[in-house]
């Protein structure tokens, strides 16, 4: 038996259409959901630091760690690879938490990072050092805290401005300043 055109019906055309999409766009999703996977395995320590750095309290780090993922994979298709990875994902991962920082200091009063710290997993000495650093940190704007983070991740500074949109010259300043008021607030008694 042969068939042409004029002997299937417009609707089977549609079903088989709309089957041949779905079973297309099923193959893109998997692919999709594959690289997502290995995208967040690979760059996980960069979206916890800097989830952690913004939290407040342990519940805190997991929303903004959700969050984060939430946006990724809602970025994901559009990713035109016009920067590294892990630049995209830092500043989508710094933009969520600024944003919920934005939010949070429209909201209720402040709870203490103390909560926070059973996150990490370092020796005491180390813990207290970091918790120390943390605090130090947490007190700078917003802005100065992204800067000061990515220094910390030894990102170079073009690779700062491009992520933050400053000049470059800008970044070192913020980072000069960010550095003498942490030291200030570190090592009060230097002064």
């Amino acid at each position: 038996m042969q068939f042409n055109c004029n002997t299937l019906t417009l609707p089977f055309l549609l079903r088989l259409r709309l089957l041949l999409m779905v079973a297309t766009g099923q193959r893109e999703k998997v692919a999709l959901e594959s690289d997502f996977t290995a995208l967040v395995e690979r760059q996980r320590q960069l979206i916890d630091r800097l989830c952690f750095a913004y939290a407040r309290s342990a519940v805190e780090f997991e929303d903004l760690r959700q969050d984060t993922l939430i946006n990724l994979w809602k970025a994901m298709p559009t990713f035109r690879h016009q920067s590294s990875e892990h630049t995209w994902i830092y500043r989508i991962t710094l933009n969520t938490c600024v944003s919920a920082l934005r939010l949070r200091s429209r909201q209720a009063p402040t709870t203490s990072l103390q909560s926070l710290y059973d996150v990490i997993d370092e020796p005491d000495d180390k813990a207290s050092v970091i918790q120390q650093l943390h605090e130090a940190i947490s007190t700078l704007s917003p802005l100065d805290k992204s800067i000061m983070l990515m220094w910390l991740d030894e990102l170079p500074y073009d690779e700062i401005a491009r992520i933050t949109g400053l000049p470059r010259n800008t970044v070192a300043t913020r980072l000069r300043r960010g550095k003498q008021r942490l030291r200030h607030i570190i090592e009060p008694e230097v002064i």
